[in-house]
């Protein structure tokens, strides 16, 4: 842990002397606190303080409000995604919602014994060191699109449907600036969702010589009405064989070279594929329906991206099918997950016709509940929203 560094943004100097004895005097110089040269511990303060500092960990508290140790969380996230932050409150029901939307991943409290203060900074240290091993290159190999990645451990969670309605939605905003890719190899649908028979697939663009040349991979792409184009799977599950995950990874990187979005729709699970990509992804879309099983499943899967270090990408929680009753709250779903919910869509028959039809309902049915919703996840993501004064939810049609 020497090559490790630990900041405390506290102005309780005798915090410091509380971390240093639970490790008992093992940190040395690889633990500082805030340097009150600086003024005191504020948000604004925080990036000079980090200026001449590459801490891994940046513990807040105690002794600061707690709107200001969000800020100071929130602020980290935006601009420091590879640093771990830890903050050191007094635990309470209603602050963990909070933390997680501030991009805080553990809560220690200040009276802690020894073995809970060493564990806690343990996990943090354990994050930082994976953030900033999969940080290693992202930004070159993808240098100007955002790489999406949906994600759910069971299949039946409705990840196509919202993979191909995100899709189209993105691309009614920004016409051909929007790729999908079907890295279900073996039974992937996406082909069938938005209406289309593709002539290539993802199996003909990895065999194909010179398919890491942008030019030569545009090739094997299908064009949808919307302006999104789409990278479709094989037609038989054993040609998905011939694709590897490194040829998987690469095609993805090379298409957010190109477009502003590539939006990847996954099989079940956490597959050698799946891992790959998501290691130059920028963002995941988790997704669970409203069961008890599925939300446990999500809970394992989050559970084991965090072990492999996957944290570096921006994460999205959807609920499908939120409106079910079934004895579920959403809060009970978020605080399983431990994340907070960015959009829950409702049941609607719309739905499975439009997916019949090949027909996302943002295009098919844009004034359904269900539509706005979809949509309000767009808009998380499109940088332009509306263009030419056409709106989202008024352009239909194909």
């Amino acid at each position: 842990m020497t090559d490790l560094r630990i900041l405390l943004a506290t102005p309780h100097a005798g915090y410091e002397q509380r971390v240093r004895q639970a490790f008992g005097g093992l940190l040395n110089g690889d633990l500082r606190r805030w340097d009150a040269a600086l003024g005191a511990v504020s948000p604004d303060g925080l990036l000079r303080q980090l200026s001449d500092a590459q801490p891994d960990v940046v513990a807040i508290g105690p002794g600061l409000d707690l709107d200001t140790a969000l800020a100071m969380a929130a602020q980290l996230e935006q601009d420091r995604p590879e640093i771990s932050v830890l903050l050191i409150s007094e635990t309470e029901p209603a602050l963990w919602e909070r933390a997680m939307r501030a991009g805080i991943r553990d809560v220690l409290d200040p009276s802690a014994v020894d073995a809970d203060v060493r564990a806690a900074f343990d996990r943090a240290l354990h994050v930082a060191e994976g953030r900033r091993r999969n940080l290693v290159g992202v930004p070159d190999a993808a240098p100007s699109g955002r790489i999406i990645t949906v994600l759910s451990p069971k299949g039946g969670s409705g990840k196509t449907t919202l993979a191909s309605n995100l899709a189209v939605g993105l691309a009614l905003a920004e016409p051909n600036k929007v790729a999908i890719v079907d890295l279900d190899l073996q039974f992937g649908d996406v082909s069938s969702a938005l209406r289309m028979n593709p002539e290539t697939s993802i199996v003909d663009a990895v065999r194909a010589p010179g398919h890491q040349d942008a030019m030569t991979l545009k090739t094997f792409l299908t064009a949808h009405p919307s302006g999104l184009w789409a990278l479709c799977g094989p037609d038989a599950p054993a040609e998905g064989e011939l694709v590897t995950a490194e040829q998987a990874k690469a095609v993805v990187q090379t298409l957010a070279g190109e477009f502003r979005y590539v939006v990847v729709d996954t099989c079940a699970g956490l597959t050698e594929h799946t891992l790959s990509v998501l290691e130059v992804s920028t963002d995941l879309i988790l997704m669970c329906a409203m069961d008890v099983l599925s939300v446990r499943s999500l809970r394992k899967e989050v559970d084991a991206l965090e072990q492999l270090g996957m944290t570096h990408q921006r994460r999205h929680f959807v609920i499908n099918r939120a409106d079910s009753k079934v004895g579920l709250d959403i809060k009970d779903v978020e605080a399983t997950v431990g994340q907070p919910v960015d959009v829950a869509v409702s049941s609607s028959r719309v739905v499975p016709l439009s997916m019949n039809q090949g027909s996302p309902v943002v295009e098919s049915e844009p004034r359904s509940q269900v539509a706005k919703q979809f949509t309000s996840l767009v808009h998380k993501f499109a940088e332009q929203p509306q263009q030419s004064g056409f709106s989202l939810l008024r352009r239909s049609g194909r």
